[in-house]
């Protein structure tokens, strides 16, 4: 049984926007699986938060059947999970889950970082920018943003490393990755974790590649570790 406060939820309402249908170039399916993923990936919908595909189909105005497409599609990305009896929930994200993300992230972004060098005035510049973006929506309240510019930033450094193949298989660790970034945005967790992305960024500018390393380190170690305590199971 987990401690978890995420569990199966039967009464909590559906966090979703309407639908957007002036997009109508976009088949009605593809355009509900959007909406699912993206309420998913940013938290709105939680893990363990039972999807009824009435409830989903009535909010977002359409028919069941566009709704049963996306379901199955957010399914094969493992974005939900199938129980007995037809009943589909948000995936609870597993410790294994957790610790097999951040040991890839841990591997690949140390060694990106190392070859950041004071000449690579570009992806330096784009570190700080996403540092000074962070910090102005975490001012404003909006953890979407924030989150982005979270992501956007240990993505710039991932880019250091000039890897068509690694960006494709990062790229497909994204929803994941956005997710737990999501479930960790909490008031306490934010204020450190841009401090942080503000002294890499300060030791990297200096050619302080190994202090910037081990300040990475810690940070993303002190994220799994905040992860794996919210999802933590007996």
């Amino acid at each position: 049984m987990t401690n978890s406060p995420f569990k199966l939820s039967y009464k909590e309402d559906l966090n979703l926007d309407p639908l957007d249908h002036t997009q109508a170039f976009i088949p009605l399916g593809e355009a509900v699986y959007q909406k699912l993923k993206t309420a998913i990936v940013q938290g709105h919908l939680i893990p363990g938060q039972l999807l009824s595909e009435n409830k989903i189909a009535e909010k977002l105005a359409v028919s069941r059947t566009p709704v049963r497409e996306a379901i199955r599609v957010l399914g094969s990305k493992n974005l939900v999970t199938f129980l007995p009896g037809r009943k589909v929930i948000v995936s609870i994200p597993t410790v294994q889950d957790i610790k097999e993300v951040f040991e890839i992230r841990l591997l690949l972004e140390t060694e990106a970082l190392r070859r950041i060098t004071t000449q690579h005035t570009k992806i330096i510049e784009q570190m700080e920018e996403s540092v000074q973006l962070g910090e102005a929506y975490r001012k404003q309240g909006d953890l979407v943003k924030m989150g982005e510019m979270n992501t956007c930033f240990h993505l710039t450094i991932i880019s250091a490393l000039e890897n068509q193949r690694v960006q494709h298989f990062i790229d497909s660790l994204h929803e994941t990755i956005s997710r737990l970034r999501s479930y960790s945005l909490t008031a306490e967790w934010k204020i450190d974790r841009e401090k942080e992305h503000k002294e890499i960024v300060t030791l990297v500018k200096k050619g302080f590649t190994e202090e910037a390393v081990s300040v990475l380190k810690q940070h993303l170690t002190t994220s799994q570790e905040n992860l794996l305590t919210l999802f933590a199971q007996k």
